[in-house]
């Protein structure tokens, strides 16, 4: 952020610590503060209370509170138009491309005084910075996600949600009323709650330059950062959650919509919002859904099979059964093929865009090796990734079933020790914990 070339004149950096951390959150942002005075137009520190109600730990409730801090600060500074104000959200360990934050500020202008507050900008997000370190059944998902990403980014016609590090205007944020403290899944859930609340007008636009960050890691245990990033995809998977925020908002906006002193525009105006809305709950169904009905249709057709096969006697000829109905698998297998060489190959492309922001050398020199290991990372861990997305998907889905709230579970990031001790080549972020950093642009 501090490389940006607005950085001074226009960038403030609101830091969100938490009192549960004590004494070395305080630490650590008057460390901050002073490593990076005079760099920004101002640093600033909220100190998230651990005690108050209906406020579980987390990033969204972080978001929430410096969110109310921020808001008394700007009241008291009287010097800045408001409605020139962007927010970017980020994790302590993203690390924006250059140019990001200039790009940023010309999208807000050129997108005029109305658009702009219905509007959130989106960067591909990269869980690369450790890369080379990550085990290969975490190579899977780390591949997965950022082609995901890059895809609904690239494509006008996807269904787009805020994922991770993401930038919006003050005015829509107040106009939605902040972040709501007690949703896991912040990121999509802010997006939903723009769509629904501005009657289905906001968008999410892409900014095409990468930001990168860690995937969680325990230092110097394999078996360790296996069980980090399973804390953190049982924690992405309560994302489940927000199909129930969306289908519970539904009836009270419509219930808006038809008050007495609204117009017909209103109302068409919802539902348009309603019709359109459909493709963002497929978006969740194919996000938090279908790879578990997958997962748990492969192992059980499976199990079947065997089960079948020790207990019908052999001439009910049920090898028969299998060979008229072998179709199927042996289609989606070939896809599932085709994939892992397309998803391979241009990972590959996306790795040497952002190589030289990776931790460590390369442990492959030759892109065809490189291709090689990630085709049979897929084919190998795969399935084991995906069994255990699958299962925990289906947990997420029984929690919500029978849970109102949920605890937020910190996997744990690389600390400044470890990364001191890797070989990089480039600066990276010392991030060590969950926090989140609101950073106000103003254009």
């Amino acid at each position: 952020i501090e490389q940006s070339t607005i950085a001074k004149s226009s960038i403030s950096v609101l830091l969100g610590m938490e009192e549960r951390e004590g004494d070395h959150a305080r630490e650590k942002a008057e460390t901050l503060r002073a490593s990076f005075a005079g760099s920004f137009r101002d640093i600033m520190v909220s100190t998230h209370p651990g005690d108050l109600p209906n406020d579980p730990p987390g990033k969204a409730s972080n978001l929430s509170w410096a969110f109310k801090r921020l808001m008394e600060h700007l009241a008291a500074d009287t010097s800045t138009d408001l409605s020139k104000v962007v927010l970017t959200v980020a994790d302590a360990d993203s690390e924006f491309s250059d140019g990001y934050f200039e790009h940023l500020t010309r999208s807000f202008i050129e997108a005029g005084p109305e658009r702009r507050e219905l509007r959130i900008w989106q960067s591909p997000v990269f869980h690369l910075k450790n890369y080379h370190r990550q085990p290969m059944p975490v190579m899977v998902g780390t591949m997965f996600t950022c082609m995901n990403e890059l895809a609904a980014l690239c494509d006008p016609n996807a269904v787009r949600f805020p994922y991770s590090t993401y930038s919006l205007s003050l005015s829509l944020v107040r106009r939605v009323g902040g972040w709501d403290p007690d949703w896991i899944a912040e990121d999509y859930h802010m997006g939903i709650k723009c769509f629904l609340l501005t009657l289905g007008q906001t968008t999410v636009e892409p900014i095409l330059l990468p930001t990168v960050n860690y995937t969680p890691e325990e230092s110097s245990s394999w078996w360790g950062t296996i069980l980090a990033r399973w804390a953190q995809a049982k924690r992405h998977a309560l994302g489940f959650s927000d199909m129930a925020y969306y289908f519970m908002m539904l009836p009270l906006i419509f219930s808006h919509a038809v008050s007495a002193d609204r117009g017909i525009q209103t109302l068409r105006a919802f539902w348009s919002m309603a019709t359109y809305g459909v493709t963002l709950l497929v978006r969740l169904v194919n996000v938090h859904v279908v790879i578990g009905v997958l997962s748990t249709y492969s192992l059980g057709s499976s199990l079947l099979r065997v089960v079948m096969l020790v207990f019908i006697a052999a001439d009910r000829n049920i090898n028969f059964l299998f060979t008229r109905t072998q179709f199927c698998p042996q289609l989606l297998m070939g896809s599932g093929l085709v994939c892992t060489v397309l998803v391979s190959g241009l990972f590959i492309s996306v790795y040497g865009l952002v190589q030289d922001r990776i931790e460590g050398p390369p442990p492959l020199r030759y892109a065809a090796l490189h291709f090689a290991r990630n085709a049979v990372t897929i084919i190998v861990c795969g399935p084991i990734y995906f069994f255990g997305l699958g299962y925990c998907i289906w947990e997420a889905a029984i929690r919500v079933l029978f849970s109102r709230s949920f605890a937020y579970e910190v996997a744990p990031k690389p600390t400044v020790a470890l990364m001191a001790s890797a070989k990089t080549s480039s600066a990276g972020n010392a991030g060590v914990s969950a926090d989140g950093a609101t950073i106000k642009c103003s254009a």
